[in-house]
C-alpha cells in the first residue's frame, strides 16, 4: 500500500470516529433532555399538589398522594419559605437525617437550593394565586448525571481500546516488516553464495597465471578486493535477523577503511589540459582514537550506504563528503555532511521510509536499512539533522561507547 492510500485510510478512520462521537453525544443529549423534561413535570406536579393542600381545607385527603406518588421522586428537591432563608423540607439530598438537624445543615441546603435555582427555575407555591408560600428547588437525578458523563466514559474506554489497537497493529506491522527484511536478506545471501564461490575460483586461476603484465597484476588485485567485498556483503545479509555481537572498535579506522575503498571507485574528471581531479572528495575529521561499540561488518555497511547516498546526491562539478567524529561522555557522534542537492523539507520525514527514493530506479532501501542496522543491531541512533535544497545534507550517527 502506498503512502497516499495509507493516508486516506487514516483520514477515513478519523472522520468515522468523529461522526460516531457526534452521534453518541447527540443521542445521549436527546435522552437527557427527555428525562429532564419529565423531572420538571414531576416538580411542577409537586408544587401544584402543595398548592392544592394549601388551598383546600380537607388537606388530609392528599396524604395518599404524598405517601404513594410524590415520595417516589428520585431527584433532589428542596422547599424553602418565600424569603428563601428557611428550609421547609427536602428529599434526595446528601444530609444525614438520623441525627439532629443543625444550622450548618440549613446553610448547606440553602446553598444547594441556590445552585439548583441556577440549574432550574424554582417553582412557586401560592395561596389563591396571590401570596407566595414556598419555592420548590429541584436538581438533576443521578440517572441524568450518569447519562451526561456516559459519553466521556465511553470515549475514554474507546480511546484506550484505540491506543491498544494502534500499539498492537504497529507491533504486528513492525514484526512483519522485520520478517520481510530477514527473509529477503537471507535469500540474498543464499543467492550470492553460488556465483561468489565460482568467481573466487576463477580469481585463484588468474592469480596462478604467470608472466602477467603490471596492469593485469593490478586488475587481479582489485578483482580480489571486490570479491572479498562481495563475500563480506553476503555475510552481512546472513547476519540480519540474528543478534550480532558488539565489540569496541576504532570508529575512525573503520570509516577510513570504507572511504579508502570507495575513493578508488569514485568517478574522476579530466580537464581539457589533461589534469585529472577527483569529482568527489572524502574527508575524515575528528578524533583518530574514537571508540564505539559496534558490529564491524554491519557498521561498514551503514557507512557505505551513507556514502552512496551522498554520491547520488551530488549535482555539482565537484563534491565533498565530510565525516566529523566526536566523543562525549558515554557516546560517539559521527556527522556525515555532503554539499549535494539536499532534501526538501516536505520529504524529510520520508527519507528513512522503506521504498522512498528520489532516484528513477532507486529501491529506497539504503537509508532504511542503515537506520535499522544502527538502531536495532548497534544500539545507536541515526537521524537526519539538517538538509537544505542546494546546500547539502547532514546525517548523524550516535553510538554507545
Amino acid at each position: 500500500m502506498n503512502k497516499f492510500g495509507s493516508l486516506n485510510i487514516k483520514i477515513s478512520l478519523i472522520l468515522s470516529g468523529v461522526l460516531i462521537a457526534v452521534f453518541v453525544l447527540y443521542f445521549t443529549q436527546v435522552i437527557v433532555n427527555r428525562i429532564q423534561e419529565r423531572e420538571r413535570e414531576i416538580a411542577r406536579l409537586y408544587g401544584r399538589a402543595l398548592e392544592y393542600i394549601a388551598n383546600d381545607e380537607n388537606s388530609g385527603e392528599y396524604n395518599f398522594i404524598f405517601n404513594e406518588i410524590i415520595q417516589q421522586i428520585d431527584f433532589p428537591i428542596i422547599a424553602t419559605n418565600r424569603d428563601k432563608n428557611r428550609i421547609e423540607f427536602f428529599k434526595n439530598v446528601d444530609i444525614d437525617t438520623s441525627r439532629k438537624f443543625t444550622k450548618s445543615d440549613t446553610l448547606h441546603l440553602l446553598k444547594l437550593a441556590e445552585e439548583m435555582a441556577d440549574l432550574n427555575p424554582p417553582i412557586k407555591v401560592t395561596f389563591k394565586n396571590t401570596v407566595v408560600l414556598n419555592y420548590i428547588h429541584y436538581g438533576q437525578s443521578k440517572l441524568v448525571n450518569d447519562l451526561k458523563n456516559l459519553p466521556y466514559f465511553e470515549f475514554a474506554i474507546g480511546g484506550i481500546f484505540l491506543l491498544l489497537g494502534y500499539i498492537g497493529f504497529s507491533y504486528i506491522k513492525k514484526h512483519e516488516q522485520s520478517n520481510i527484511w530477514v527473509g529477503l536478506s537471507r535469500e540474498t545471501a543464499h543467492q550470492l553464495g553460488t556465483p561468489l564461490t565460482s568467481l573466487m575460483g576463477w580469481h585463484e586461476m588468474m592469480k596462478m597465471e604467470e608472466n602477467k603484465s603490471p596492469e593485469m597484476e593490478e586488475v587481479t588485485k582489485e578483482i580480489g578486493n571486490d570479491l572479498e567485498k562481495l563475500n563480506k556483503i553476503a555475510g552481512r545479509f546472513s547476519k540480519i535477523g540474528s543478534q550480532p555481537a558488539l565489540t569496541e572498535e576504532n570508529v575512525y579506522e573503520v570509516i577510513k577503511k570504507v572511504a579508502d575503498y570507495f575513493e578508488k571507485r569514485i568517478p574522476t574528471l579530466v580537464s581539457a589540459d589533461g589534469i585529472v581531479s577527483k569529482k568527489v572528495v572524502v574527508e575524515i575529521n575528528g578524533s583518530k582514537d574514537a571508540k564505539g561499540k559496534i558490529n564491524k561488518d554491519l557498521f561498514e555497511w551503514v557507512i557505505e550506504n551513507l556514502l552512496k547516498n551522498s554520491l547520488d546526491a551530488m549535482d555539482k562539478p565537484s563534491g565533498k563528503i565530510v565525516f566529523n567524529i566526536s566523543e562525549k561522555h558515554s557516546e560517539t557522534t559521527i556527522d556525515v555532511t555532503d554539499n549535494g542537492k539536499g532534501i526538501d523539507s516536505k520529504y524529510k520525514k520520508d527519507v528513512f521510509r522503506p521504498g522512498y527514493s528520489t532516484k528513477m530506479r532507486g529501491w529506497g532501501l539504503g537509508l532504511s536499512l542503515a537506520k535499522r542496522i544502527i538502531e536495532n543491531y548497534n544500539d545507536g541512533k541515526l537521524t537526519l539533522t539538517d538538509s537544505s535544497p542546494g546546500k547539502g545534507t547532514t546525517f548523524r550517527i550516535k553510538l554507545p561507547r
